[in-house]
């Protein structure tokens, strides 16, 4: 999939959102009221989400903009974040959406987690990074985990399995491994960077 720049992933955002809400597309006045942004900007957004395979904009057609065929998109909850440091309660509640290809997320229910900390910095999970999570109760040793700890905690690491017991391991030497009642919220299936 060709990068998309912030503000092509806002638009493409707010169309999808739209379309998932409304049932159909907004019209090009409606992007550029939400976005405070003259008519002509807008159809030049259109066209690059175009040239990258993201929609097809129909012109002369005031909800002229379709879906890419080739492109499903699948909607999934921002919940807040969670930590990758020591575990604390993770903020739960939707703040926003992010729109994933269906070949990413293909079945089964998902979520999404903005990172804070440094303890999985060895597997390339940096604070910032959003984590997109299939939501499952169990998870194979050695898999990236969201996992609550003691019942309300949340963090993210590395599971691992080892004579019956199950522990909680950072990628980063300067933390502790985590044992003790763990429950696993789901297991990572994607990262996502927002480039600096």
């Amino acid at each position: 999939m060709e990068h998309l720049t912030e503000k092509q992933k806002k638009i493409l955002g707010f169309i999808m959102n739209h379309m998932s809400k409304e049932g159909h597309a907004p019209t090009i006045r409606e992007i550029a009221s939400k976005f405070g942004i003259t008519i002509g900007p807008v159809q030049r957004y259109l066209k690059a989400l175009e040239k990258k395979g993201h929609l097809r904009h129909k012109g002369g057609l005031s909800r002229g903009i379709v879906a890419s065929s080739h492109k499903p998109w699948v909607r999934v909850p921002l919940l807040g974040s969670v930590p990758a440091g020591r575990p604390t309660e993770a903020i739960e509640g939707i703040e926003d959406y992010i729109y994933l290809d269906k070949d990413i997320a293909p079945s089964g229910t998902y979520f999404a987690l903005k990172v804070k900390g440094d303890s999985m910095t060895g597997a390339g999970i940096f604070e910032g990074d959003t984590v997109v999570v299939r939501h499952q109760p169990t998870a194979e040793d050695g898999e990236i985990v969201v996992a609550k700890v003691g019942g309300a905690e949340g963090t993210v690491k590395r599971l691992r399995k080892k004579g019956g017991a199950v522990w909680l391991h950072p990628e980063n030497p300067r933390y502790e491994p985590i044992g003790g009642d763990i429950e696993i919220s789901g297991k990572v299936v994607y990262l996502a960077r927002k480039v600096r």
